[in-house]
C-alpha cells in the first residue's frame, strides 16, 4: 500500500505531461491551419513581371505543312527555354472588331519573372536553334515587351 499512492502520483504527473504536450501540439496545428486559411483567402500572386509577345507574318508561299511544322517544332520545343515562367502561343481569334488585327499568323506571349531572364532568354541556344530553323517561313515579325507594375 505504501507503494500505491506514490505510483498513483507518478501517473497523474505522467498524464499530466501527455496533456500539455498534446495541448501545446493542438494550439501549433490550429496556428498551422489559421496560416494556411489566410494563405487560401489570399489572391494568388503571379510571378510574372515581363511579358514578351511576338506576332509572325508567314511568306504566302507556306505550305499548311510548314506551319504545322513551325507549331509543333518551333513553337512547341521553343516553349521549353527555361527561363520561360508562362508561355501561350497560337493563331489570331478572329475576332471582326475594328480594333483588332487579324493579319498575323501566330503570335508567341511568353511570360518572364525579369527583365535579365528574357535577357538570358534571347541567347538561349533553344531561342538561338528556332530562329535559325524557322526564319525562312516569316515575312514580317514584331515584338511588343512590357514590364508589369502595379
Amino acid at each position: 500500500m505504501k507503494y500505491v499512492l506514490p505510483l498513483v502520483l507518478i501517473l497523474l504527473t505522467a498524464c499530466n505531461q501527455v496533456d500539455t504536450t498534446m495541448q501545446n501540439e493542438l494550439s501549433s496545428l490550429k496556428e498551422k491551419l489559421a496560416a494556411a486559411e489566410k494563405a487560401l483567402a489570399a489572391p494568388a500572386t503571379d510571378e510574372t513581371a515581363f511579358i514578351h509577345t511576338v506576332f509572325f507574318w508567314m511568306k504566302e508561299e507556306v505550305t499548311a505543312e510548314q506551319k504545322a511544322e513551325f507549331v509543333k517544332n518551333g513553337m512547341g520545343k521553343l516553349k521549353e527555354c527555361p527561363q520561360i515562367y508562362k508561355v501561350f502561343y497560337g493563331p489570331p481569334a478572329g475576332t471582326p472588331r475594328e480594333v483588332v488585327d487579324n493579319s498575323y499568323d501566330y503570335a508567341w506571349i511568353c511570360h518572364f519573372k525579369s527583365k535579365e531572364d528574357q535577357d538570358a532568354y534571347q541567347t538561349e541556344p533553344i531561342h538561338q536553334k528556332f530562329v535559325e530553323d524557322f526564319n525562312h517561313l516569316w515575312d514580317k515579325v514584331q515584338v511588343y515587351d512590357n514590364v508589369l507594375s502595379e
